[in-house]
């Protein structure tokens, strides 16, 4: 994996993030801020990953699809070292 999966990963994130109408504004603006942070750094922290993590889980029921693409960022990420 590298920094271009990762790129695609975000983009998909984007699109799925797109095809949410049902989100709140709240979770709609948490997900650009966290795909913001891992562009800007091409790195998640730990705190950041952790934040990651525990939208995944909140997201699950209501919004699966978001959930996937969020877990798909964090999978990207581990595979090139972050």
């Amino acid at each position: 994996m590298s920094q271009e999966s990762l790129k695609q990963q975000l983009q998909q994130l984007h699109q799925t993030l797109q095809q949410q109408p049902q989100l709140t504004d709240e979770d709609r603006e948490w997900v650009r801020k966290v795909a913001q942070d891992i562009e800007q750094t091409g790195a998640a922290d730990a705190d950041l990953s952790e934040r990651i993590n525990q939208q995944v889980v909140e997201f699950e029921q209501d919004h699966p699809a978001l959930a996937e693409a969020l877990r798909q960022v964090m999978d990207t990420l581990a595979r090139i070292g972050v």
